[in-house]
C-alpha cells in the first residue's frame, strides 16, 4: 500500500499477540489505522505455550512502525468484564470504533504441539478432550458474540465493519476433521449472518473471512514437510484484506458473506508482504 486509507480509523484485534490476530494488525497499521490489540501476553511469551514468540507489546510496535498506531490492551477475553474494559477504554479514547476483527481462538494448543501431545487434533472425538469444546466455543465463538454486542453501539455509529476470522474446516463435513473446531467455525460463519440482519439497517457490515494456509509462528514449528509452504500467506495478508474490505465504500453488500482472503486480493489487486499473490484453497475443502 502506498497510501493510508484508513488513516483516522479505529480498529479493535482481539487475540492480536501473534498469528493471524498479530497479522491483520499490521495489516490495518500499514493502512494508517489505529489499532487497539488485546490478549493475554502484554510481555514475553504465552503463559501455556512458551514455545510460541510475540506479544501484544511486539505487535503494537510494529503497528506503530508500519504508519498506524498500536495500542495493547491486555484481555482475556473468556472474561466478559475484562472485554467490557476494553470497549469502554475505547469508548473513553475515541468515541467510535470502526472496524472489529474478532480473532481471538482457544483450543489451538493441541495443533500447535508437534509432539504426542498434538497428535490428538485429529483423533476421533470420543478420544479428544471434552475441554476442547468450552475452550473453542468460550474463548471463540462465545468471545465473538460478546465482543461484538458491546462494541454494536460504537459501530453503529460508524456505519463500521465486523469480521469473525473463520476458516474453510467450518464448511467441510467429511473426513476427520477436529468436530468441535468444525462446529464451532459453522457457528462462527452463522453468527456473521445472522449479525449482518440485525447490522444492516444501521450501516454495518458483518462477514466471515476464510485465510489460507498462514506461516503463523505455530505452523512453522511443524516438523519438515508437514506442510507445504508453495501456496501459503503471511499473517499480514490476512490484514491486507480486511483493510482494503474496510476501505470500499460498497462492501456492505457484502454483508452476511464468507469471504476468502486471497479471493480479495485477487479482487482488489493486492499482494502478499514478498509480492506473491495467494491462491484460493477454497477447491481443496469443496
Amino acid at each position: 500500500m502506498t497510501t493510508a486509507p484508513l488513516g483516522g480509523k479505529v480498529a479493535l484485534v482481539t487475540g492480536a499477540s501473534r498469528g493471524v490476530g498479530r497479522g491483520v494488525a499490521l495489516g490495518l497499521g500499514e493502512a494508517g489505522a489505529t489499532v487497539y490489540v488485546t490478549g493475554r501476553t502484554l510481555r514475553g511469551r504465552h503463559p501455556e505455550m512458551p514455545f510460541l514468540s510475540g506479544c501484544l507489546e511486539e505487535t503494537a510496535a510494529e503497528v506503530t512502525a508500519l504508519g498506524g498506531q498500536g495500542i495493547p490492551l491486555v484481555c482475556d477475553h473468556r472474561d466478559d468484564g475484562q472485554t467490557q474494559v476494553v470497549l469502554e477504554t475505547i469508548r473513553g479514547e475515541h468515541g467510535h470504533l470502526d472496524i472489529l476483527v474478532n480473532n481471538v481462538w482457544g483450543g489451538y494448543e493441541g495443533l500447535h504441539r508437534w509432539d504426542e501431545r498434538g497428535q490428538s487434533w485429529g483423533a476421533a472425538f470420543w478420544q479428544q478432550p471434552l475441554s476442547l469444546w468450552d475452550e473453542m466455543f468460550g474463548a471463540g465463538v462465545r468471545a465473538h458474540y460478546v465482543t461484538t454486542s458491546l462494541a454494536a453501539p460504537l459501530l453503529i455509529a460508524r456505519r463500521g465493519l465486523v469480521v469473525n476470522i473463520s476458516f474453510f474446516a467450518g464448511q467441510r463435513h467429511r473426513g476427520a476433521e477436529n468436530v468441535p473446531y468444525f462446529l464451532a467455525k459453522n457457528a462462527d460463519d452463522r453468527m456473521a449472518q445472522a449479525l449482518a440482519n440485525h447490522f444492516r439497517p444501521h450501516g454495518v457490515t458483518a462477514v466471515s473471512l476464510y485465510p489460507g494456509l498462514v506461516r503463523t509462528e505455530g505452523v512453522l514449528l511443524a516438523p519438515e514437510g508437514a506442510f507445504d509452504f508453495s501456496n501459503s500467506e503471511s499473517p499480514q495478508f490476512v490484514g491486507r484484506a480486511v483493510a482494503h474490505l474496510a476501505a470500499d465504500g460498497k462492501r456492505l453488500e457484502r454483508s452476511g458473506q464468507t469471504l476468502v482472503a486471497a479471493e480479495l486480493g485477487e479482487e482488489y489487486g493486492f499482494t502478499d508482504v514478498d509480492g506473491q499473490r495467494p491462491r484460493s484453497i477454497r477447491s481443496a475443502f469443496e
